[in-house]
């Protein structure tokens, strides 16, 4: 699970505990299910337990899986265009404490010129690790201004933190190396669309 933390906390961990907590029980709750309709071959049950507990069964794993694709941030992205030092790129904007935890983790392929803005409400210390983050990243720390403040290279499934050196409004993912290519060092300026910086404040990106 992919982690961020602000002055040495996780975003919003009480979340992400109590999802896991949804995840524990629906497994219990599934095997459960599958055991009592084990059962049937070995015992006589009403006709009512008989269609009851398929049909259980059935909406944990629905349920089941709807929570996983919130979680994992299967849902529609939001995506917006921004400029660094010049070149035009796409990025995913992750406003919300859930986008901010999910990140880039778990994908396999991360295309050219393409990438995540990481967007919170004002300047913090932020601190970032690669646990289930697959594809190697280099991560710019932004302040408010715009202003690159740090380039940081992440190994992929790493531990290791990287941490901003000042606090900062926003984090840029790469594909690893993607600003050395592009000759985009600590000074340079990203532009982004006001209303980035407009669902930032307002803490869970409802406006977009």
């Amino acid at each position: 699970m992919r982690k961020i933390f602000i002055h040495s906390e996780i975003v919003d961990f009480s979340n992400f505990l109590i999802k896991q907590m949804y995840y524990i029980h629906l497994r219990v709750l599934t095997f459960f299910c599958f055991f009592i309709t084990g059962l049937e071959k070995d015992m006589r049950m009403n006709r009512t337990l008989k269609y009851f507990f398929p049909a259980v069964l059935s909406l944990c794993i629905i349920v089941y899986h709807c929570i996983k694709n919130d979680c994992y941030g299967n849902h529609e992205k939001k995506t917006e265009q921004i400029t660094v030092s010049g070149t035009d790129i796409e990025v995913e904007l992750a406003i919300t404490p859930e986008e901010h935890m999910a990140g880039l983790m778990y994908r396999n392929t991360l295309e050219d010129n393409k990438g995540m803005l990481f967007v919170f409400p004002d300047e913090k210390r932020l601190s970032f690790w690669m646990k289930n983050t697959y594809v190697p990243l280099s991560v710019a720390f932004i302040d408010e201004n715009g202003r690159i403040t740090q380039i940081e290279t992440m190994k992929p499934r790493s531990l290791d933190l990287h941490d901003s050196r000042e606090k900062v409004r926003y984090a840029l993912e790469m594909k690893s190396n993607w600003f050395e290519i592009h000759n985009v060092r600590e000074g340079d300026v990203v532009k982004m669309p006001p209303r980035i910086i407009a669902n930032g404040e307002s803490r869970n990106g409802k406006n977009w």
